[in-house]
């Protein structure tokens, strides 16, 4: 196994990523990222047989996993199912995808818990969603149920309800000349999809209604 030979050249790549083409006995023989480049201290005039090439390729596809990881974070956080579909989606070695999300773990880019802790603040905050919708929304992303049960159960039920009011309150505004049958039906379907749970939900229409009559009388 003793090819391939000498390093004849390391060109920096011009699309302006930082790759280098490497050059063996003065042939075109790979790519690779500045991160392995620096990693294995790859120079000109360095002997390199065919077992340290393949241990060279083995580390390049695996910092194309990682980088890749690094960029779809960019966006936002990710949940561990997230990352491993996506990884998993763009045909990484599952090997390569299974060290990369474990290491994500261990440096806590990766963070379930964490995770869903934003997630029910962000979407409570901004779309005013119950309890219900979050735990749904939660497990599509793969979050286990333990952790969703566990960061909706310190929730303060009068704050939910207090948000349920609030959303509640908003679409009451846009239906109050409406006969109560027809507020009722509206206003409850609103709550439900929002994710509130029916006996809260059912609490607040009992609420709406007496001020619907109210305000007819």
């Amino acid at each position: 196994m003793q090819e391939p030979g000498e390093i004849t050249r390391i060109e920096k790549q011009k699309s302006g990523a930082p790759r280098y083409n490497i050059y063996i006995n003065g042939n075109y023989r790979f790519a690779v990222h500045e991160d392995v480049l620096v990693r294995f201290a790859l120079s000109k005039g360095m002997q390199v047989d065919a077992g340290e090439v393949e241990h060279i390729l083995k580390e390049e596809e695996r910092n194309k996993v990682r980088q890749s990881a690094l960029r779809y974070l960019s966006f936002r956080p990710r949940t561990v199912y997230e990352m491993k579909q996506h990884l998993a989606g763009k045909g990484y070695e599952t090997t390569f995808v299974d060290e990369t999300v474990t290491e994500m773990i261990h440096q806590r880019y990766l963070d379930d818990r964490r995770f869903a802790e934003a997630w029910v603040e962000e979407r409570r905050r901004r779309k005013g969603f119950g309890t219900r919708m979050l735990k749904q929304e939660l497990e599509k992303k793969g979050v286990s149920s333990k952790i969703v049960d566990e960061v909706l159960d310190r929730l303060n039920e009068d704050e939910e309800r207090e948000l349920a009011l609030e959303m509640a309150e908003r679409r009451y505004r846009r239906l109050a000349g409406e006969s109560w049958p027809k507020v009722e039906r509206r206003l409850g379907q609103y709550l439900l999809r929002r994710g509130f749970v029916s006996s809260l939900v059912y609490e607040l229409l009992r609420e709406f209604q007496r001020r619907h009559k109210e305000g007819e009388g």
